[in-house]
């Protein structure tokens, strides 16, 4: 499914013709009627947006409150969990 994140766009900074280019910050699963699903949270390195993806062609703007819930502002759960600089014995 990430291959179709690629065909995203920001519709705000296409309209105001720069570049699109967001960044996956979180991939989670949730449960649906369908079964299992995948939610990408994406962030324009343009402007700063954030969106929510769950499906392959739609976009959605996510509050601050779920923003922080699934990804963290700044981020540091993610880097702290995984510290590259230390060798794995």
């Amino acid at each position: 499914m990430i291959d179709s994140l690629f065909t995203l766009c920001c519709e705000a900074c296409e309209d105001a013709g720069r570049p699109s280019r967001l960044w996956v910050r979180a991939e989670i699963e949730v449960a649906s009627s369908y079964g299992p699903a995948s939610q990408h949270y994406l962030e324009c390195m343009n402007c700063g947006l954030h969106f929510k993806s769950c499906m392959e062609d739609h976009m959605e703007a996510v509050d601050d409150e779920e923003w922080s819930r699934f990804v963290g502002e700044a981020g540091t759960e993610a880097s702290e969990a995984t510290d590259l600089s230390t060798p794995i014995r």
